[in-house]
């Protein structure tokens, strides 16, 4: 299936951009009723207004909240890709490529670009993996900004193409990698540890952020994650799982079993009826 070239210029300073999301001002914004599943949300500020915010496809940087200097290089290493340049070039050209959106935010999930294209805007594209590698998300990835996050409406050539870039990051040991904890796993006592514990798979992160709001520990967090239910493909077994038959907690202990670029969320992106 092919994606829709859309045109545009980014728009980092009028958002919150980390290393997986950024602002985005298409310049034919009709362009995104093309897009499969819920309509787009735009901005509703005098700033803002006609811009989107882009979630990367196929990869998830560390939170803004998680350790630093780690969530601020990636945020950095992101801008760099697309261009920006502080007081010089503040909105870079750019271009994206997108199927859907996200389903819960009504982001366009896409792959990004810097600079220009001679396809037209609009153009149908068949994205191969040649293409793929100059995106920023194939970028950030093999800088080891960014962890792999597949879900089941990524084809499975592109995946194949970006754990090439994951591959490459975890061999050079770059980013994240000297130090990520996912499958060593990390001690979490309460919301604050958060903050400093070592980078994980940024999706369990999220999930231990939102429990701890409420708890200290990880008692009853595998109750936690079953109560959601997430569904996750293990891809080497091509077995459905939930997300909480892949965590193990022991103790003040928590850790992933499988590695991020093993697994496939399901998810409902695309699916929404306009």
């Amino acid at each position: 299936m092919a994606f829709v070239l859309i045109k545009g210029n980014f728009t980092p300073t009028l958002g919150i951009p980390d290393g997986d999301s950024v602002r985005f001002r298409a310049k034919n914004k009709r362009l995104w009723n093309r897009l499969e599943g819920r309509p787009v949300k735009f901005g509703t500020g005098a700033t803002t207004k006609n811009t989107v915010q882009l979630r990367f496809e196929g990869i998830d940087a560390i939170e803004k909240a998680a350790i630093q200097p780690l969530a601020a290089q990636a945020k950095d290493s992101m801008l760099k890709l697309i261009g920006f340049q502080a007081g010089t070039n503040e909105t870079p050209e750019g271009f994206v490529l997108a199927r859907m959106t996200d389903d819960t935010s009504g982001r366009p999930i896409a792959f990004a670009f810097a600079g220009k294209t001679t396809e037209k805007d609009g153009a149908e594209i068949f994205l191969d993996p040649p293409l793929l590698r100059k995106s920023v998300n194939f970028r950030q990835l093999e800088a080891g900004h960014a962890y792999p996050l597949y879900y089941n409406t990524l084809f499975a050539k592109l995946r194949t193409t970006l754990n090439t870039a994951h591959a490459t990051a975890v061999g050079k040991k770059r980013g994240v990698w000297p130090t990520d904890a996912t499958k060593k796993g990390v001690a979490v006592n309460n919301a604050d540890d958060l903050e400093t514990i070592p980078p994980i798979w940024p999706k369990l992160w999220r999930r231990l952020q939102e429990f701890e709001r409420t708890h200290d520990g990880l008692t009853g967090f595998i109750d936690f994650l079953a109560a959601k239910n997430e569904r996750i493909d293990v891809l080497d077994i091509m077995e459905e799982r939930g997300l909480q038959d892949l965590v193990s907690v022991s103790g003040d202990k928590v850790k992933l079993l499988e590695p991020p670029q093993n697994l496939r969320v399901v998810g409902d992106a695309g699916h929404s009826p306009r």
